[in-house]
């Protein structure tokens, strides 16, 4: 068969030559990441996005920090502080110039109501200066909605209301202590972020190639990404590619009811760590088949297998495979934390935590 005709034909006529799956809002980073990382990332563009909500809508302005459990001279403080420092917030937590997260091995302690080191999960130092830096062991496990409300309570000591910088000890206006406050804030925005769809439930990653199907002379260019799913839950190890079952990402038409599919399978068992047997790459070509009277089918035309993760720091990010007239060529882009990937951690029976304290 004429492969470059029909490949041509087909993209005029349809469009589509095959199917890109786009990543969620957040910061792309390169060669894989710390996951938890780019949990957080997620975290801020959920953050963000949620801060905007507000800004743009005067009925979510007017009922922000509506909670049974403060007064209403609580519920007016709350509301008139948040609405003060939304523009802060959003030039410290976007830009070339943003608050950055910092991932701490050791215990993060801060001084507590009663004077005495108390161990958190996330701290920051008041005003815009200095990271907000996290305990990965503390915050390795928290869903969505916690790491949101963490770093919004963060991003609270960073700004400025009436000319101060609240601190978790004190009193405030009605509030007896700074951290009731923030707390408060912070909880109603968790609330209206998941009302408004800007957090999702679960935590994963997704992983970025750029492809190109050349078929004869004619070339098409496409980015697709994968949810990584985990399989250990240290998070070390996990699976990634393209095309792979159910979805076909990445594929050349062939007839009515046959296509040319590319399949990539990543296996990485150590994080990307020291050399693995563990660790490898198969690429393969296949031809599917669907037929109305029984399942499809899948024939491998061609198979490769590399022991290199395109995916690690030092390897190299580029992999191809090719049969007859068609070549798959891809390359590792890079990686984006997402707040709804089916491949998270809750798959792997990771215990959801009470609320830790900020």
């Amino acid at each position: 068969m004429n492969f470059k005709f029909f490949f041509i034909s087909y993209l005029f006529m349809s469009g589509v030559v095959f199917a890109a799956n786009r990543p969620d809002s957040g910061t792309v980073v390169g060669n894989g990441g710390d996951p938890i990382f780019e949990f957080f990332e997620a975290s801020r563009a959920s953050l963000i996005e949620s801060l905007k909500v507000v800004l743009y809508d005067p009925k979510e302005q007017e009922n922000f920090c509506q909670l049974e459990a403060l007064s209403s001279a609580q519920i007016a403080f709350c509301r008139d502080y948040f609405l003060a420092v939304i523009p802060q917030i959003l030039q410290l937590g976007q830009g070339p110039n943003r608050t950055l997260f910092v991932l701490r091995e050791n215990p993060l302690t801060v001084i507590g109501p009663d004077q005495k080191p108390m161990i958190v999960a996330a701290r920051t130092e008041l005003g815009p200066n200095g990271p907000i830096e996290l305990h990965r062991d503390s915050v390795k496990t928290l869903v969505p909605t916690q790491a949101l409300f963490l770093i919004a309570h963060e991003f609270f000591h960073k700004v400025s209301f009436e000319g101060i910088y609240v601190a978790d000890n004190g009193p405030i206006g009605p509030f007896d202590y700074g951290r009731d406050l923030l707390d408060s804030a912070a909880k109603y925005l968790v609330s209206l972020a998941v009302r408004t769809g800007r957090v999702g439930t679960q935590f994963g990653v997704q992983d970025i190639f750029n492809c190109e199907v050349h078929v004869g002379s004619a070339t098409v260019g496409v980015s697709v990404s994968s949810n990584r799913m985990y399989l250990t839950k240290d998070l070390s190890s996990y699976e990634s590619g393209i095309g792979l079952p159910p979805t076909e990402t990445v594929y050349v038409p062939e007839t009515e009811n046959s296509s040319i599919v590319l399949r990539v399978r990543i296996t990485e068992p150590n994080n990307c760590n020291e050399q693995s047997s563990g660790r490898k790459t198969s690429l393969k070509i296949l031809r599917k088949t669907v037929f109305h009277d029984r399942p499809s089918q899948a024939d491998a035309l061609r198979e490769i297998e590399l022991t290199e993760n395109p995916m690690c720091q030092k390897a190299n990010p580029n992999f191809e495979i090719s049969w007859e007239q068609i070549k798959f060529s891809c390359k590792y882009f890079g990686s984006i934390g997402t707040t709804k990937s089916p491949f998270s951690l809750n798959r792997l029976g990771f215990r959801i935590p009470k609320p830790l304290d900020p």
